[in-house]
């Protein structure tokens, strides 16, 4: 009786890094699928912003905000629009560069980067806030 605890110990003490691993690797696939949730809806709120107004301060603002659970040193957005009339489009894209849920993994994986992108047409043809 006491050979197969040990047995079993010894057994759990060999599976318990994969374990570990496959626990660390649950926890930053979560993670990435709320970053790319949350780049989403920053680009949406920053095309919303931009439909109402041209000031691309305010549009990166309403973006930010949208994604404000998310590190905002790694967070990049970038306006692109046509001429500022009613009709045309105006598209913001949202890019965040995932942190590592393992310690010292990033020596060894590359860094997981989401983007979002929205696109809307503009309203009115004025700067206002």
């Amino acid at each position: 009786m006491r050979h197969a605890a040990g047995q079993a110990t010894a057994e759990f003490a060999m599976v318990l890094p994969f374990l570990l691993l496959l626990f660390l690797l649950l926890a930053q696939a979560v993670l990435v699928m709320r970053a790319q949730i949350a780049v989403t809806a920053a680009a949406r709120e920053g095309a919303r912003k931009g439909v109402e107004t041209g000031n691309t301060a305010l549009i990166e603002g309403a973006a930010a905000r949208a994604a404000s659970g998310l590190d905002q040193r790694h967070l990049r957005v970038r306006i692109e629009s046509g001429p500022r009339k009613r009709g045309e489009w105006i598209r913001v894209e949202v890019e965040y560069d995932v942190p590592m849920a393992i310690p010292l993994a990033e020596r060894f994986f590359p860094r997981v980067t989401v983007h979002g992108s929205a696109e809307m047409r503009i309203e009115n043809d004025r700067d206002g806030a």
